[in-house]
């Protein structure tokens, strides 16, 4: 992603970033020099780099893929507004891991199911800080544990008690 912009002084300035493949490691170069960026989250990407201007207060935002640029308060792309990237909050990952755990004694289903929330609802909500969402995706998918363990169980003993007549 490539990007333009001019201070106050009327000094144009360039910045670009780039994530490089199969690694967590942003590249960020502004002017003609390259800042190595890390995520600050080991399961997706989640950087805000500052950049200072004459004038210019300028945030490269990175969520995942997907790289904006925020100057002077100000969303380039949408108009939007500016937000720290906030961090993702301790308890998330604690539903993260018992979801994981409870997915393991669960099998293949339960696993997938884990990880496909972690993936699509936990983070994504967690860093929009919608956490009703994540509470409500937690919840879900306990009542989809708990079916799928009763229906093994239920399975496991209607097999027991065919094997036994």
């Amino acid at each position: 992603m490539n990007w333009s912009i001019t201070d106050s002084n009327g000094t144009p300035h360039s910045i670009s970033c780039e994530l490089k493949a199969f690694s967590s490691k942003v590249h960020i170069m502004v002017d003609g020099n390259l800042y190595k960026v890390k995520s600050s989250s080991w399961w997706v990407n989640l950087i805000d780099y500052a950049i200072d201007f004459p004038g210019a207060n300028c945030h490269v935002v990175m969520v995942g893929r997907k790289a904006r640029l925020a100057v002077n308060g100000t969303y380039q792309d949408d108009g939007s507004k500016y937000e720290p990237v906030a961090g993702i909050p301790a308890w998330v990952w604690v539903l993260v891991g018992i979801s994981v755990v409870s997915g393991i004694f669960c099998g293949l289903l339960g696993i997938c199911a884990a990880v496909l929330l972690t993936t699509f609802v936990y983070i994504p909500q967690a860093m929009k800080r919608n956490y009703k969402a994540v509470v409500i995706g937690f919840v879900g998918y306990l009542v989809v544990i708990a079916l799928l363990f009763v229906l093994a169980f239920s399975m496991g003993a209607a097999m027991g008690a065919a094997g036994m007549a």
